[in-house]
């Protein structure tokens, strides 16, 4: 962009100040790097660097990582419940009855109310680090496209904290009625950006599910729009499954056919875990072939239950997608709805979660919890300009804490909150030091 170190001679005319600098950052816990920030982006780092700069950031060696991206959140109903008495308004009775509770309260939601939950919710996200979300839109006969309508408004109202990517989601199924399709077009028109699908709310009159329809013909209502697709897959836990009963696996071979290869996502994939190790390596195997990206959600809350005995743990197999080289992220999914009422779009909590669940203690799974929350998310997004190298967009979160699995651990204050270069959100600041009380630190 023009900009020139300030070691430029003296009266030249290239000699420019810059919008930000930070300096003694860390990305690992090791070296300390200086980023150059103008016009929103990136476009230096090394380290001590000399520039002229309108705001200075000593780090003193705290950690920088890129924003935070929530990958799957259930925006439209966020907050659904009162904010001063957090909790569930009914005793849990069973998954379905949860459904049956949000399909009766979402009927009076007026397009206002979308709005100040979803735009309260953004800016709770964006006090958390979130720089970039993928929400969950309800678009189907009975609401038609009011949630989307208060979606889009909310998109544009907080551009200038978190990047919104809006999935239009089939609450009510997608083969009930022969116009679901032109519902979903139009959705796709007004703005929608992805092609949601959750085969498992597509019942017949009998109750029955028939996966392979819903997925089919949201795969080829995908294709003629040329918009990616978000799958909620595989959301049980049978006591055993087959190859051919996961619907990841019924997703990859379509993905495949389709030529999707990096712009499908699968969330929730739990049943995957109720394979026996050989059929679940084979679903792996097809993930793998397909380029889907898995987000594991904390199902371990909602699902088993009804187990009385060895609890079931409801979530999918991460360390072993992981390992097979699967992009792999995690999300906060339901925030203080009818289906989940705990959560604070925190992605170092929803982190430290999975880390409990999913037995991920080592240095390195505690380092790759971090990752999944940014560079995996943003791949699964497929984000432009992601990350930390020059040319990216500084959207970016100052960590107090010296490295990746010292923030999960210690579950690190977001110190400063940057889109595109600007400040947006600044927190507490606390550092714990050995053998000393907690002191203030001040840039």
């Amino acid at each position: 962009m023009g900009v020139v170190p300030a070691d430029e001679p003296e009266g030249s005319d290239n000699r420019t100040v810059i919008d930000l600098l930070i300096r003694n950052a860390t990305l690992d816990g090791t070296d300390r790097l200086d980023f150059v920030v103008d016009g929103g982006f990136i476009i230096d780092r090394g380290p001590a660097l000399n520039y002229f700069a309108t705001q200075e950031y000593d780090l003193a060696g705290r950690l920088l990582i890129p924003g935070f991206v929530e990958s799957h959140v259930h925006l439209d109903i966020a907050l659904m419940n009162p904010w001063d008495k957090p909790g569930r308004p009914e005793p849990y009775r069973s998954i379905s009855a949860l459904n049956e509770s949000l399909e009766h309260r979402r009927r009076s939601f007026t397009q206002p109310e979308i709005v100040a939950r979803a735009g309260k919710a953004l800016e709770l996200a964006s006090r958390h680090g979130v720089t970039a979300l993928r929400a969950q839109c309800h678009i189907d006969p009975e609401v038609g496209l009011s949630h989307l309508e208060a979606l889009l408004e909310v998109k544009q109202m907080y551009a200038d904290l978190v990047s919104l990517q809006i999935v239009a989601f089939p609450q009510q199924g997608f083969l009930r009625q022969a116009d679901t399709c032109d519902l979903f077009r139009e959705a796709i028109r007004l703005g929608a950006d992805v092609m949601g699908c959750a085969s498992n709310l597509d019942r017949d009159a009998q109750g029955r599910v028939d996966f392979r329809s819903h997925i089919d013909a949201v795969f080829a209502l995908a294709a003629e729009l040329d918009v990616d697709v978000d799958i909620h897959a595989d959301l049980g836990i049978p006591q055993q499954v087959e190859l051919e009963d996961l619907e990841v696996v019924h997703a990859a071979r379509r993905t495949i056919e389709y030529g999707y290869q990096g712009r499908v996502t699968a969330g929730h994939v739990c049943a995957l875990d109720s394979a026996l190790p050989d059929v679940a390596a084979q679903a792996i195997e097809w993930i793998c072939k397909a380029g889907i990206s898995v987000v594991s959600q904390p199902d371990l809350y909602r699902l088993g239950r009804e187990d009385r005995h060895h609890v079931r743990r409801g979530l999918t197999r991460v360390k072993e997608l992981l390992v097979a080289g699967v992009n792999v992220t995690y999300a906060s999914n339901n925030v203080r709805d009818a289906m989940r009422p705990l959560g604070n779009f925190d992605l170092l909590e929803e982190g430290l979660i999975l880390a409990y669940g999913a037995h991920m203690d080592t240095v390195e799974q505690l380092e790759n919890l971090l990752r999944m929350s940014t560079y995996n998310a943003a791949k699964a997004l497929r984000l432009e300009g992601y990350g930390l190298e020059p040319g990216c967009r500084a959207d970016m979160v100052i960590l107090d804490a010296p490295s990746p699995s010292a923030a999960i651990v210690s579950q690190a204050e977001k110190n400063y909150v940057f889109k595109a270069g600007h400040l947006v959100a600044a927190n507490r600041v606390v550092s714990e030091t050995p053998h000393r009380s907690a002191r203030q630190w001040k840039t």
